[in-house]
């Protein structure tokens, strides 16, 4: 289970999260709808451990984030793009990971040559669904999806969160959804938080 117990979460001297307090099961999808500049985006970094919080605990099955290995819950950004080595290929920073099979790279639709370029040599988009296959590590365990499809075609977006939810049903793998689109946390999620 995922969990944060009395989060608080500042940020250039506002509060944007006061006393936050909830879990995620295994298997469970949890969206966040809530206006722009509320701080979804620094509550997901702080859920997934690139960011301490004001006070409060971010807690992994009753135990603090692990620091010195692998973290079992990952983040996919609203821009990937600042994610990545640019001196690196995008394969190199994936394999930091774990070596994705090539049905999970045609599910996300990664060509196989991506992984040979830098960063600055894919768009937007191509590193969205890159940054989505580092995330789906068979180790981790919950994904915080930060409008992380956001970058894509509709049709795409589709199939993608199609395959995002077969991996939900088949690990259990639990998420939280942050997104502007209520029609979309409608369709994917198994309960919201709504903020105003």
């Amino acid at each position: 289970m995922l969990s944060c117990r009395d989060l608080v979460i500042c940020h250039g001297g506002k509060v944007l999260w006061q006393n936050l307090t909830f879990a995620i099961s295994a298997g469970e999808r949890v969206g966040i709808h809530a206006p722009s500049g509320t701080g979804k985006t620094t509550l997901g970094r702080v859920l997934a451990g690139w960011q301490k919080p004001t006070a409060g605990d971010v807690l992994l099955d009753g135990r603090p984030l692990p620091l010195h290995q692998y973290c079992p819950v990952q983040l996919v950004p609203q821009h990937p793009e600042l994610t990545f080595n640019p001196w690196r290929s995008a394969g190199e920073t994936v394999r930091d990971a774990w070596r994705s099979d090539l049905e999970t790279m045609r599910r996300l639709y990664v060509q196989p040559e991506w992984l040979t370029r830098r960063p600055v040599q894919l768009s937007g988009g191509e590193l969205a669904r890159i940054a989505i296959l580092r995330a789906l590590d068979p180790r981790t365990r919950f994904l915080i999806a930060d409008e992380m499809t956001a970058q894509l075609d509709p049709s795409i977006q589709k199939a993608i969160w199609a395959y995002v939810l077969e991996v939900c049903r088949n690990r259990p793998l639990g998420m939280l959804v942050i997104s502007h689109q209520s029609a979309l946390l409608d369709q994917i999620c198994t309960r919201h938080l709504r903020v105003e």
